[in-house]
């Protein structure tokens, strides 16, 4: 016979359609896409666990380091330039970036005041009246003790970070 017979207990074969083709296809995709989804957010969160580590070890870096060439209240002078002016200094500190470096200005205290002396006889009063005059100041004074105590370059980092300086007056003398 040219047309099947059905038996008993036996179903109909069924067409397949476009679902019956899309499923063997559609099913490995989700799958796949879901696991890759898991995959980026577990290492999402473990990248961030990881940056969060590095942060906090990086903020608990070395404390500066005081070191101080004038307490406060000792009133150090310096001549101006042309010698009828002078500026009186209350305080004069630096923040360093090493302990070698704090020895090294205790060591050299007298080659940096001679230094103070020189950069304060190229200053006129109208030249450290200013918040500009006071920064170049407290830049060229850096840069001096820097040089003095051997810490440019490269190792400039471990040397003086930051002048702290308190002028008290710029006074005339008579």
């Amino acid at each position: 016979m040219p047309e099947e017979e059905i038996q008993e207990g036996q179903q109909p074969k069924k067409k397949k359609g476009i679902m019956g083709l899309l499923g063997p296809i559609l099913i490995p995709l989700v799958i796949s896409l879901v696991v890759s989804v898991a995959v980026v957010m577990f290492l999402g969160n473990n990248t961030q666990v990881q940056t969060q580590k590095t942060t906090t070890t990086t903020t608990t870096t070395a404390v500066p380091i005081k070191a101080v060439v004038i307490q406060t209240g000792t009133y150090q002078t310096f001549m101006l330039k042309g010698g009828k002016e002078v500026a009186v200094i209350d305080s004069l500190s630096f923040k360093v970036g090493s302990d070698q470096c704090r020895s090294l200005i205790a060591e050299k205290n007298d080659e940096i005041m001679d230094a103070l002396m020189l950069i304060f006889l190229s200053k006129e009063r109208t030249e450290i009246n200013t918040p500009a005059g006071i920064e170049l100041l407290k830049k060229q004074i850096k840069n001096a003790v820097n040089e003095i105590t051997g810490f440019v370059g490269e190792k400039e980092k471990e040397g003086v970070i930051d002048v702290y300086l308190y002028i008290k007056a710029v006074s005339s003398v008579q």
